[in-house]
């Protein structure tokens, strides 16, 4: 068996490579107390009408919706790395949520009646 060597990197490839800083143990505990902050603020929401406060269920929607794009940006941010990553993969991730919202409004709107037909 021939064995595969692989070329030296250059000392450019291992400054390009460590040029940004990859998030702390102390930052990862603190993306996850605000996640937890966010997630105790999602239940709240949630038994707000319960609690006798009249609240709209467009509003709760939209609130809920905000969150949860909220949420998913800090997790594919921090905990997935993309905000260390290339422009190229943020893009994909935007482009897949956006179309993840359309389609969950366009079912929201087709079976609770927004649409007139």
């Amino acid at each position: 068996m021939a064995s595969h060597e692989t070329a030296p990197h250059s000392d450019a490839q291992h400054m390009a490579h460590d040029e940004h800083a990859h998030p702390t143990p102390k930052l990862y505990i603190q993306i996850a107390v605000l996640l937890t902050i966010i997630t105790i603020v999602e239940v709240v929401l949630l038994y707000l009408p319960d609690m006798g406060i009249p609240v709209s269920g467009m509003v709760l929607v939209i609130l809920f919706a905000g969150l949860s794009v909220a949420k998913f940006l800090i997790v594919v941010g921090y905990y997935m790395h993309l905000k260390f990553d290339p422009p190229f993969f943020r893009r994909m991730f935007g482009f897949a949520l956006f179309v993840a919202l359309t389609v969950a409004t366009a079912f929201i709107a087709l079976f609770h009646g927004m649409y007139p037909f």
